[in-house]
């Protein structure tokens, strides 16, 4: 960035003068001159940064001493501002100025008669403060006192639009060329701007939570949805955080990517699963398309991103990694900046939250908020970037941990309990975190908000493998004294026809002969007997004879095609509202909670999907379109569709538009105009995973979290 370059020009004026329309425009013509430039604008800040003010004199100067920090901050880092704010008082504006070096400041008044602005206000806002309905409305009710020391002041009222901006581009080039680069281009077209792609992931949001009448206090995405698109987003089978987050990231299902859990078979054989980390993710993900076609990205707090691989930007690695390993930041260089940056040791993750005394639990997650937005509040303001992507894991931890003190249809709800409203006041939070990170964004910024899979209340467990012995498929050589996982040297494979593992669902493995070392199903009746027992599987009932909705899938028949060991069959006990338990020796076959420790709530299939260009938003364009069947799969390819880049042709997902037309597969939805998104540079072969020590480590973490 050129520090010596940037500079704030603020606009002044009142509603209706055409602040708006003029910022907007001016920040078009210095982007095309190559600068880096954010847009202020009042409303935009009301919505966000400023939401918990009102309109009281004290309020409204606290409003624009915030605003003219923010521009400071922005100044100070090499970014142009643009702000647009009434700024009604000499005393307001002097205060503004007065953060700024001379040539760093510039007051533009856009003189228009209260008479034209009132013609031209089609809020209506003027007749309602005419008519009491809008107390202390500038210029009506409440004073504007008209600049004396403006550098240009421009008649508005008499001018057009485009005699208007070219006065203020002539006016720069003249007498504030560090700021405007005189002699480049005056003009400057919407398409020539550079576009950003903004994703910020929530882990484990349902539409139940920000959706409908819960999520009416939640301005920030409520902003968004009003402005953009917005609707439930269909998970991944399994809808567990690996691989909902590498379909999201790359636009391919867990069968392409071979991915179908946190812990994955290498072979047909009866080792002992290994933990996928980042390397076992081949297909390229969307940011390394923006990345072949010259641009950079950052990358926080994405699970599956440790060890981080080089790229043109910054990954800080999300869950899960080791504790205490030093490789957790690309490049390294960064990572002995993030305390300072995050004002506070960075917490990638709550640990231990299944036993731990709520009250204190509760305070982490919210510091491992603040800190983690701080971080991202720095990264996008101080580093280059074009893509930038972070994911908050921390409403799946709420969830997680405490669901039953909010929902009556836990069975261990209590009315009244102290944290009954700890998820929505921790989701208000989240909120407005989103919104301080918003304000920051540029106008050429599409934001994108999606969450790998919601939440839903969590009846029970049912013990798989118990059953898979009841029923004579599963035979161990001794029966354990204690509850212990199934391990390879406690069956007897010679004699066994089917095992499991447990976690959020169940992944059924059949011992067929040729395929595994010991396999007792012969290949001609392995689809007689996967079908049978795949009906025994939906059968089973609750614990009072009641038929539960257990789903059972089959892999070839949901995934575009089966890499590296899929499971035989995929198991939903009650369509999720009971999650599967792998362990063996306790002799249950119903368990009221987890095998891990407390849990209040399993996986559910429907996450959301927000999405808008903050260009709409903040010229007030409302939208608020529904959409009704967006998936994991189609948010790479709407990614590079906002980047104009053409998604690859073998993707299955669609390019949602924002523009409001859904446009089917992205082969069909591809615009002939469009380049083609590169091919992304070949992946190095997959690591072996974990090394051993750190293999214990996570297997321990994912245990914990209920994942295995």
């Amino acid at each position: 960035m050129k520090q010596q370059h940037a500079g704030t020009i603020w606009f002044t004026g009142l509603s209706g003068s055409g602040k708006s329309t003029l910022s907007s425009k001016l920040k078009e013509v210095l982007e095309a001159r190559g600068k880096s430039v954010v847009l202020l604008d009042g409303d935009s800040l009301r919505a966000g940064l400023n939401r918990d003010l009102g309109f009281s004199p004290l309020e409204r100067a606290e409003n624009i001493r915030r605003a003219g920090e923010v521009a400071k901050i922005l100044t100070d880092t090499g970014i142009t501002v643009v702000a647009a704010f009434i700024t009604p008082l000499d005393s307001l504006r002097r205060a503004v100025r007065g953060l700024f070096e001379s040539d760093r400041f510039v007051e533009i008044f856009l003189d228009c008669p209260i008479e034209v602005c009132e013609q031209r206000d089609f809020k209506g806002l003027y007749a309602r403060a005419r008519s009491g309905e809008v107390p202390a409305f500038t210029g009506i009710s409440a004073p504007f006192e008209r600049p004396g020391s403006s550098e240009l002041e421009v008649p508005t009222g008499v001018q057009t639009i485009e005699e208007s901006l070219d006065m203020i581009v002539s006016f720069l080039d003249t007498g504030f060329a560090s700021i405007s680069d005189a002699g480049a281009l005056r003009h400057a077209v919407a398409s020539g701007a550079k576009r950003r792609v903004a994703v910020i992931g929530l882990d484990g949001v349902p539409p139940s939570l920000v959706f409908g009448s819960a999520g009416e206090d939640l301005v920030n995405l409520r902003a968004l949805m009003d402005h953009g698109l917005w609707g439930p987003l269909r998970s991944t089978d399994p809808p567990i955080t690996v691989p909902a987050w590498a379909s999201i990231t790359t636009g391919r299902d867990p069968g392409e990517l071979g991915m179908y859990g946190f812990r994955n078979r290498l072979g047909y054989d009866y080792r002992e699963m290994t933990t996928f980390n980042a390397s076992h993710v081949q297909a390229p993900r969307c940011w390394d398309y923006v990345e072949e076609a010259g641009g950079s990205s950052i990358v926080v707090a994405l699970p599956q991103t440790y060890p981080p691989r080089p790229h043109q930007g910054i990954t800080v690695a999300g869950f899960p990694f080791p504790d205490g390993s030093p490789g957790w930041v690309y490049p390294e260089s960064v990572r002995d900046e993030i305390p300072l940056l995050a004002e506070g040791d960075y917490i990638p993750d709550v640990t231990g939250f299944r036993n731990r005394e709520r009250g204190q639990l509760l305070q982490d997650i919210y510091t491992m908020i603040e800190r983690r937005f701080r971080l991202a509040r720095d990264l996008v303001i101080h580093r280059p970037w074009d893509f930038f992507m972070m994911v908050e894991i921390a409403p799946d931890r709420l969830h997680h941990a405490f669901w039953r003190y909010a929902n009556p249809d836990h069975r261990l709800y209590e009315p009244g309990n102290r944290f009954e409203h700890a998820i929505r006041d921790a989701y208000r939070y989240l909120d407005s975190c989103i919104g301080s990170l918003l304000a920051l964004l540029d106008d050429d910024t599409t934001v994108l908000v999606v969450s790998d899979h919601g939440a839903k209340t969590m009846a029970g467990g049912i013990c798989i493998n118990e059953w898979l012995i009841r029923n004579g498929l599963l035979v161990l050589h001794a029966q354990p004294d204690e509850e212990t996982p199934l391990k390879s040297d406690m069956v007897d494979w010679s004699r066994t026809r089917v095992w499991s593992e447990g976690g959020y669902y169940a992944r059924i493995f059949l011992n067929v002969k040729g395929r595994e070392p010991q396999g007792t199903i012969e290949p001609y009746e392995y689809e007689s007997f996967r079908n049978d027992l795949a009906e025994k599987l939906r059968q089973i009932p609750d614990e009072r004879g009641v038929p539960m909705a257990n789903k059972v899938l089959k892999p070839e028949e949901i995934y575009r095609t089966c890499n590296h060991v899929a499971p035989d069959l995929i198991l939903y006990f009650d369509n999720l509202s009971r999650r599967s338990i792998g362990t063996i020796g306790h002799g249950d076959l119903y368990r009221a909670g987890n095998d891990t420790g407390p849990d209040d709530a399993n996986h559910d299939p429907d996450g959301i999907f927000i999405a808008a260009r903050l260009s709409d938003l903040r010229q007030g364009r409302r939208k608020g379109t529904q959409v009704s069947d967006a998936s994991c799969l189609d948010i790479t390819p709407t990614i590079l569709h906002e980047f104009g880049l053409r998604p690859p042709e073998d993707l299955t997902g669609k390019i949602i538009d924002l523009d409001g037309h859904l446009c089917g597969s992205t082969a069909e939805g591809a615009s002939p105009h469009l380049p083609a998104a590169a091919p992304a540079s070949a992946h190095p072969e997959p690591a072996s995973g974990f090394t051993a020590e750190e293999e214990e480590i996570v297997k321990k973490r994912l245990m914990d979290l209920g994942y295995l």
